[in-house]
């Protein structure tokens, strides 16, 4: 691995155009610092592009992965294994894709519960090897989710007033409950739930008038929670639940508000410009409006603003008002430093260099400029005040995109002023679309690619989303893009807003809230105390290259001598691969760098060199980074009305075109009768259910905490409400004349309650019956009048791994194969083709490459009803050059 990190290095040094004009032990010492953090532990960032960011309940959602490292951010020569993990609207983990990666690219797919939740889902995306570097640096993305058959609820809801007191949180609430169609919901009753995470604040009912709206209030504890949200809940026909969530805002007084002198310092007599920041505990900012002694502000957008004060004394504060609430609060500022330095940075974009203006006095008088992006020192200066006043003029030519950081420190290293700048230079890939023909319904549409670097072809790796365009529309400023994603949220502390706003466009307002940006948030891979201190980081995860599998041999009656050490060996499937390591007294064994896709049987043998065959061999799984992270909620329920409108006539083109045992689980059977098998269902003495879960079907069940994250989402007519530590399922079968009440539970045959059932791990699973007909579920008799959950363990119903004279024969996930793209070709009439073709996504594909000559064409049919096509290509060269085009033709 070290020739990777060698060529890496090699990669970064390309880059440092200018020479480094200061001279002595400080600024080797830096040099060296980074070098070594360059050569020895690159970090690697990842991006997702996904075909789009609003979905219905049982859609597919479609991504191309995006692997860099280093600090020039080349296609990861390091990983070959990426994790996707996404998460439901409340931040339950449903599933993890384990993609491989090649050149630093990679693709894959996730299909939306199609009973699952609504709301905003979020991907969370790393590698083994970015855990070392904290979680922080793991890409963090959403998207929606909404039910398109949900429209019989769609409430409006207005927070009036928030007020504090006596340790409560009182809200004043106007809401509207509307159908999809704009029907009020009129006399109708809700249920309220304020919720912070799974624990519940506040619970209510709800009756709306003939118009169908309410006016109410409610209390919740004085608490800065990470994340809270209002459940409504409307009773479709009396007895179905419906449920709708969006955020519960918080009380001003809990808002981080800070007020960040530029470089950090500000000193009495120096004028100044003081950035401002308003967010809430879960990071959404907060509009606010105030005055500092009669100076007046406004937040623009992002809850972030500026003010140019020059102090003439220590101590100022602010009044705040939040002008939608009208809540209101003092907030003290930084202390004026009564002598010191500041600092101004003039980044004119039609300059050829960046200006940095230190003034003020310091003793001693010997100070060093370091600019430096993402590790990559591109200019460093020694210097001293002349008059009060040290200037440099650092060029434009020496730098590259993304965040430049500039710092002065004293001659010991300290730092006394830090600037963070961005920079976009003329080195992205510039992507030009062009298509022939017209935009007909099944008609065939030919696009041209073209890729360029400085009006040079170049070629590169692109993914592409084609989309009716008045079904989905481009989200790119709320969600990102895979410039906003590598080059600025990647580097900052903090949850940044809307980031794809900030790379819309490079006109004079946007660059001015970038610039805020800048100023309110600190830079995050490396602090210079590490620096100083020569502190590298901790290594405890290693470069994966492949899938690993890790276990433990034990003896099968331990002695006093215990084990010797030996020779272990896998076969992988049907003789897929065979591989063999060895394990010493601990009895620990791991094969690496294995490569094949799904999960196979894995049969491992294990012999030590004293007790020979007399062990057991087990597999050690890892454990799941996260099980469950703070939900994310959105403000309003924005309801898609287009993409909702062909919800049906897509789920039934979905249904005739896919893989059945992909996309229904009540499909998935074992075709061979093993033994296993065999035993499994003869401890199944009320027969198999409706449907059955077979855990290690499920990808990502590694993850999974309980046994209901198993069916949650999964099986029709089945809804999951997970709490803290408590459950509830409510099963609608046909004909079922007790819906609302719970099912009968079973393990292993045996009568328990839903809280049993939370305590059994996932992993000692061997199947889940679900029991939904009542003509299937008589032989519970009574008990069974509103269905049946019954769990059957790996021990009770039939082991799923064993480990007999030292051989184990178990499964273990390897890879995550991609599906293909469904795209019909209209040219030829096919029974599968006579289906309404009423597709949001019309194609999608991860992998498009241009030649040397930087072209490729794409060619696909064109649905029944689209008349605009909204188009989004994102991807990178050979050397990590960024490129992204946005088109709608018609």
């Amino acid at each position: 691995m070290k020739s990777v990190f060698s060529m890496l290095l090699l990669a970064a040094s390309l880059f440092v155009i200018s020479p480094i004009l200061a001279q002595g032990n400080l600024p080797d010492q830096i040099q060296g610092y980074f070098q070594k953090i360059q050569k020895e532990f690159p970090t690697e960032k990842s991006y997702l592009h996904l075909d789009k960011r609003t979905y219905t309940l049982g859609e597919d959602v479609w991504f191309s992965a995006y692997l860099l490292a280093g600090s020039n951010q080349i296609p990861s020569p390091l990983s070959r294994t990426l994790y996707v993990d996404i998460f439901d609207g409340s931040g339950l983990l449903l599933e993890q894709r384990k993609v491989r990666m090649e050149d630093g690219l990679g693709s894959g797919d996730f299909k939306i519960p199609r009973f699952g939740k609504t709301g905003t889902y979020q991907i969370k995306a790393y590698t083994a090897w970015m855990r070392n570097f904290g979680e922080e640096y793991f890409l963090t993305s959403s998207f929606v989710v909404v039910d398109g058959a949900g429209g019989s609820f769609l409430p409006k809801v207005d927070f009036k007033e928030i007020s504090v007191g006596l340790g409560q949180i009182k809200y004043l609430v106007q809401l509207d409950a509307v159908s999809s169609s704009g029907n009020p919901l009129a006399n109708q009753t809700l249920e309220l739930r304020a919720l912070a995470g799974d624990a519940e604040l506040h619970k209510q009912s709800i009756s709306l008038n003939s118009q169908g709206q309410a006016t109410f209030s409610f209390s919740i504890p004085e608490k800065a929670n990470p994340s809270q949200s209002l459940e409504l809940t409307y009773f479709e026909n009396g007895d179905y639940p419906v449920t709708q969530t969006i955020r519960l805002p918080y009380a001003l007084k809990f808002a981080d508000i800070q007020f960040l002198p530029e470089g950090g310092h500000w000193v009495i007599g120096k004028k100044a410009n003081v950035a401002f920041r308003a967010i809430d505990p879960d990071g959404i900012p907060v509009s606010i409006q105030g005055d500092i002694e009669g100076l007046e502000f406004t937040s623009r957008f992002g809850g972030m603003g500026k003010v140019e004060l020059t102090p003439t004394k220590a101590e100022y504060s602010a009044s705040i008002t939040n002008p939608k609430t009208k809540e209101s609060q003092t907030i003290p500022l930084p202390k004026a430093d009564t002598e010191g330095l500041v600092v101004q940075v003039v980044n004119n974009p039609n300059a050829a260099f960046v200006t940095v203006f230190v003034q003020g006095n310091y003793e001693p008088n010997s100070l060093l400029l370091v600019s430096q992006t993402r590790g990559v020192i591109n200019y460093m200066i020694q210097g001293a005040l002349a008059n009060g006043v040290w200037g440099v003029r650092i060029p434009k030519e020496n730098l590259i995109s993304g965040i430049n950081h500039i710092t002065v420190l004293s001659s010991e290293g300290k730092p006394l002023l830090e600037r963070l700048i961005f920079m976009q230079m003329d080195d992205f890939l510039k992507l030009e679309l062009s298509h022939t023909g017209s935009i007909n319904p099944r008609g065939k549409v030919a696009l041209n690619l073209s890729s360029k670097i400085l009006n040079q072809p170049i070629s590169g790796s692109f993914s592409i989303a084609v989309s009716d365009a008045d079904q989905v529309s481009d989200q790119s400023d709320e969600f990102g893009t895979i410039f906003s994603t590598l080059l600025l949220t990647s580097d900052l502390r903090g949850k940044i807003h809307q980031p794809g706003y900030y790379f819309k466009d490079q006109e004079e307002e946007t660059l001015e809230v970038l610039d805020l940006v800048m100023m309110t948030h600190g830079w995050r891979r490396f602090s210079w105390d590490d620096v100083m201190s020569n502190k590298l980081p901790e290594i405890t995860n290693f470069i994966e290259r492949g899938i690993n599998i890790e276990g433990q041999v034990k003896e099968q009656q331990e002695t006093r001598r215990g084990l010797a050490g030996g020779k272990v060996s896998a076969v992988l499937g049907d003789g897929i691969e065979i591989v063999s390591s060895e394990f010493g007294p601990n009895g620990r064994f791991i094969f690496t760098e294995l490569d094949y896709q799904d999960s196979v049987a894995v049969t491992i043998t294990a012999e030590d060199s004293r007790v020979k065959r007399l062990v057991d061999v087990s597999i050690i799984k890892p454990e799941a980074v996260f099980s469950k992270i703070s939900g994310s909620y959105p403000n309003q329920i924005d309801w898609p009305t287009a993409l909702a409108e062909t919800f049906a006539e897509r789920n039934m083109l979905q249904k005739l075109n896919e893989d059945q045992n992909i996309l229904d689980l009540e499909g998935v059977t074992v075709e061979a009768k093993t033994i296993q098998k065999e035993d499994e269902e003869i401890r199944k003495i009320y027969g198999v259910g409706d449907v059955t879960i077979n855990p290690d079907k499920i990808p990502g069940n590694v993850a999974f905490t309980n046994v209901f994250q198993l069916i949650q989402g999964r099986v029709s007519g089945v809804q999951v409400f997970i709490s803290g530590l408590s459950v509830s399922v409510l099963i609608r079968g046909v004909g079922s004349a007790n819906a609302g009440t719970e099912p009968l539970y079973l393990l292993d045959n045996m009568p328990v309650d839903a809280g049993t059932l939370l305590q059994i791990n996932p992993r000692d699973v061997a199947s889940v019956d679900v029991f939904k007909d009542p003509a299937r579920a008589a032989i519970f008799g009574a008990q069974g009048a509103n269905g049946v959950i019954a769990v059957y363990t790996k021990f009770g119903a039939g082991m799923s791994t064993r480990s007999t004279g030292g051989t184990l024969v178990t499964q273990y996930g390897g890879y995550d194969s991609p599906r293909e793209f469904y795209s019909p070709k209209y040219d030829i009439r096919t029974v599968e083709n006579a289906a309404t073709d009423s597709r949001a996504t019309i194609y999608w594909n991860p992998t498009i490459k241009t030649d040397a000559s930087g072209k490729a064409q794409i060619e696909f049919y064109n649905s029944d009803r689209a008349n605009r096509h909204l188009i989004i290509i994102e991807g990178m060269d050979a050397q990590g050059r960024l490129g992204r085009a946005v088109k709608v033709i018609q």
